[in-house]
């Protein structure tokens, strides 16, 4: 339990200090303005035409869209930022361990991402008012967004721990997340022994299941497997870094 509480303290000490990084830097108000002023104009074009629906089914393919690109610009600075300015080693030679390090860092990020879908929770009460849409599918559709952006995230911080610039880092994220993103239209180019494997890995696919209201456990299970795996990666990449350091 002394170790337990001791671990969970350590990372509530590396969130709290990316919390205080994230607030005392420009990047993510402009990263959040850039969003919610993209996605309120399309939501606002989706509910003025005359085919407009009572859901958020619509919107839903533009907003995990814009997601894939601009999130990759809030995880760059992570930990490329950190080896470029040489605050990796010293964290190196705190009492901490690289795992921590990587889930505190995971868990502020997300924890700014949520406040970033806080204000399209406006799109929930105009569907409601104006239209008659149960709770379930919003619901359905709010819990895709969370997973589908932590698993963003996740992947955004790996290309983050493979280089020191951040730019390059954000340039590495979005083209491994549009790889990803359009694995399930390369499986039908590929043939039918590819088909199968290429659609599960796609993290387009997956998310078509929220976008319809239907929350499916191997759905739930993929992204949550993306977003370990890719935090399993990037803590293996930062103990490369020590063992060469």
């Amino acid at each position: 339990m002394r170790r337990l509480s001791s671990s969970l303290a350590s990372i509530g000490a590396v969130t709290h200090r990316e919390i205080y990084s994230y607030l005392v830097s420009p990047m993510p108000y402009v990263v959040t303005a850039v969003f919610l002023l993209v996605n309120g104009f399309i939501f606002f074009l989706i509910v003025s035409s005359s085919s407009a629906e009572a859901t958020l089914r619509p919107i839903l393919p533009t907003t995990a869209f814009l997601l894939l690109l601009i999130l990759p610009v809030l995880t760059m600075r992570l930990l490329a930022e950190e080896k470029a300015t040489g605050t990796i080693e010293l964290l190196m030679t705190f009492p901490i361990t690289d795992a921590q390090v990587v889930i505190g860092k995971f868990l502020a990020t997300l924890l700014v991402y949520i406040l970033m879908l806080v204000p399209t929770l406006a799109y929930v009460l105009i569907v409601k008012i104006f239209g008659n849409s149960e709770w379930g599918p919003l619901i359905t559709a709010y819990i895709g967004l969370i997973l589908l952006g932590s698993s963003f995230i996740a992947l955004g911080m790996f290309s983050s721990s493979l280089v020191r610039n951040q730019i390059i880092a954000a340039v590495t994220g979005i083209g491994l997340l549009l790889l990803l993103w359009v694995m399930g239209a390369a499986g039908s180019v590929l043939g039918p022994r590819l088909s199968g494997l290429l659609a599960y890995m796609s993290l387009n696919d997956h998310f078509n299941s929220f976008q319809q209201g239907v929350l499916e456990v191997k759905d739930v299970v993929f992204y949550l497997s993306v977003t370990i795996g890719a935090l399993f990666l990037t803590v293996r990449v930062l103990e490369s870094g020590r063992w060469r350091a």
